[in-house]
């Protein structure tokens, strides 16, 4: 059965397009190839990598402006159908829906809600920490996004980070003229009345190319999804839904499109089962909500879908060998790969 370790989390198979970094022409980004397909990389690596290219510099604004000035084509399978989009609303919704092509083991949603559309992204595995750079670069993307579409719309944003903006907030609050706020995803939010606004008059109609683009992105999105292991599948889904929707073994069955008997079945092949998957989950996002959080012990545990407080302190001892509040106390020097 499987352990409760990190190659059965998923974090040596989650990985990222390797040629966003190319766009910040560092020493730390890996080198262009000349052809061949998109490379990628361990999204771990990138992360880490990322970190290191914003600590090394001077200006508090490198990664968000990478991110909005970076070349279509550096987003990979992605970047075509958003450069095609004849919207704002449009592109940012490619990007969304396209993301999957992108990276794995994240969350991204885009919502309009009154007269505001947002963009909400989250790397999905707790344990890649800290992230704030990679934060900075997916949404600096949709900021630029905006401004390619309404150029005189650029202090018309508001951006939320998992982070504590430290050094860049005042910086990123000058350039986008709000200040960042600190919220459970990382999202950055803009008027919806925006959202129709075309490309440049003196673009050509790309309305059929687009749609055609985001067809075939989607179908390849969903063949690479089908070709994961149901592990795989029912863990991301986990860690995507707990806390905000059902996570039962037949809800998760259903979102899978599949029965609750196969889906045992498949998991009982993989030498797993839903509930080892689920106690993973609970690891994970548990721990990243008892260091990173002030919420209530009993609130994590019910986010959990644990039925008391015993229950979820029982289970946390098990782990880590000792209670959620020795680990809260510990905070960040305790990873959930212990």
């Amino acid at each position: 059965m499987l352990p409760l370790g990190r190659e059965e989390f998923g974090v040596e198979g989650s990985w990222i397009v390797s040629k966003p970094l190319f766009a910040l022409g560092n020493d730390l980004s890996p080198e262009r190839p000349t052809s061949g397909p998109d490379p990628t990389m361990r999204l771990s690596d990138f992360v880490v990598r990322l970190e290191a290219i914003a600590a090394s510099s001077t200006n508090p604004l490198a990664i968000w402006r990478a991110g909005e000035v970076m070349p279509l084509p550096d987003l990979g399978p992605l970047g075509g159908p958003v450069a095609l989009a004849p919207t704002l609303g449009a592109a940012v919704r490619a990007y969304q829906r396209g993301f999957g092509a992108l990276q794995s083991t994240s969350a991204v949603a885009f919502e309009v809600t009154d007269d505001t559309a947002s963009f909400h992204y989250r790397i999905l595995d707790n344990d890649i920490w800290p992230r704030r750079a990679d934060a900075e670069l997916t949404l600096g993307v949709v900021a630029g996004m905006v401004r390619r579409f309404a150029p005189e719309a650029s202090h018309s944003c508001n951006v939320a980070f998992e982070h504590e903006p430290q050094a860049a907030g005042a910086a990123l609050a000058s350039h986008m003229g709000a200040v960042a706020r600190v919220s459970e995803t990382n999202a950055i939010s803009f008027p919806a009345r925006l959202l129709d606004r075309p490309a440049t008059a003196a673009m050509p109609d790309t309305t059929a190319a687009f749609r055609q683009a985001m067809h075939g992105l989607q179908v390849q999105i969903h063949a690479d999804w089908m070709r994961q292991p149901a592990s795989h599948r029912v863990l991301h889904t986990l860690l995507e839904r707990i806390g905000q929707e059902a996570t039962d073994q037949d809800a998760i069955a259903r979102h899978l499109g599949v029965s609750r008997r196969t889906l045992r079945r498949q998991l009982d092949t993989e030498g797993t089962s839903f509930q080892e998957l689920m106690e993973v989950c609970r690891r994970n996002v548990g721990l990243a909500l008892l260091v990173r959080s002030d919420l209530p012990m009993i609130e994590i545990a019910m986010r959990l879908g644990y039925s008391d407080h015993t229950a979820f302190s029982r289970a946390f001892s098990r782990w880590f060998g000792a209670s959620p509040r020795a680990l809260r106390k510990a905070g960040s020097t305790v990873s959930v790969t212990t």
